[in-house]
C-alpha cells in the first residue's frame, strides 16, 4: 500500500514539475537566437569613399554579434526623419549631434572615423588664411561638411561647385578660384603628395562620425558599442606592431 502511495505522490511531483517547466517555456521571452537573426535597415548613402568605408567597418562589427545589415534606396533627404519616426532602423554614419533635432536617434559612443575638412590656399596668398580672407571658394556637394562649416562661418564671396577635386586643384593653381574646401582624407587618397608643394593646408574644422541607431535598438547598439571597442584595440595593437 506504502508503494502505490510512494509511486503516486512521484507521479504527481513529475506532472506538476513538466507543468511549472512548460509554464516557464511559454511565458519567458526568446532569445536572439531563437528569434532567428536580427537584421537592421539603413538607407544607402551617399556612393563615395567614405561611406564605403563606413559600411564596411560597420556590416564587419555587426556580424561579429549576430545581426545583418541591409542597405535600401531610399529618399536621402528624408531619411532622417524616416529614421528618428522608425521607418528606418538608423543611419549608417553622421557627424555628432544631430540627436538635437531627432531624438528618438541614439548616437555610438565610439565613432566611426574623425573626419578634418582642409581649406586649401596658394601659397603665400595670406597667412593662417580663413574664409573671409577669399573671394572664391570651390568645394564638392557629396560631402555636406563643407557646406555646412560655409554656413557656419557665414562666407559671403562666390562658392563654385566642382565635385571632382583634379580639377579644383588646376583652378586653384590657375588662381580661377581662391581656396578649396576639402576633406583630409580624399585629399591624401586622390592626390599625389608632391602635387600639394604650391599650396598651403590648413586644417579648419574637424567632426567624429558616428553611426546612429533609433532608441528602441538601444540593447543592439550597446553590444555594437562593445565590438566597435574590441575593433579599435584590434586596430591599435596591429598598428603599434608594425
Amino acid at each position: 500500500m506504502r508503494q502505490v502511495k510512494t509511486k503516486t505522490n512521484a507521479l504527481i511531483g513529475l506532472i506538476l514539475t513538466g507543468a511549472l517547466l512548460a509554464t516557464m517555456l511559454l511565458t519567458a521571452k526568446p532569445t536572439m537566437a531563437e528569434q532567428g537573426t536580427t537584421t537592421l535597415v539603413f538607407n544607402k548613402p551617399l556612393d563615395t569613399e567614405v561611406s564605403r568605408i563606413l559600411i564596411k567597418r560597420l556590416t564587419s562589427a555587426y556580424r561579429d554579434i549576430g545581426v545583418d545589415i541591409k542597405i535600401i534606396d531610399f529618399d536621402h533627404k528624408s531619411s532622417l526623419k524616416a529614421a528618428n519616426a522608425g521607418e528606418l532602423d538608423g543611419q549608417i554614419g553622421r557627424i555628432i549631434g544631430i540627436s538635437n533635432d531627432y531624438p528618438n536617434l541614439i548616437a555610438s559612443y565610439f565613432p566611426l572615423m574623425h573626419l578634418n575638412l582642409v581649406l586649401i590656399t596658394n601659397k603665400g596668398v595670406c597667412s593662417d588664411c580663413k574664409l573671409k580672407d577669399l573671394k572664391t571658394i570651390s568645394h564638392n556637394t557629396n560631402y555636406p561638411f563643407s557646406q555646412k562649416y560655409i554656413d557656419q562661418e557665414n562666407f559671403q564671396g562666390e562658392v563654385i561647385i566642382n565635385n571632382n577635386l583634379s580639377s579644383q586643384i588646376h583652378m586653384l593653381r590657375n588662381h580661377t578660384i581662391d581656396g578649396i574646401l576639402v576633406l583630409e582624407y580624399l585629399l591624401t587618397h586622390q592626390i599625389e603628395a608632391h602635387a600639394l608643394d604650391f599650396f598651403d593646408k590648413k586644417i579648419v574644422s574637424k567632426k567624429p562620425i558616428h553611426h546612429y541607431l533609433h532608441k528602441k535598438h538601444k540593447v543592439i547598439l550597446d553590444r555594437l558599442d562593445e565590438q566597435l571597442k574590441i575593433d579599435s584595440s584590434v586596430k591599435s595593437e596591429h598598428k603599434e606592431m608594425k
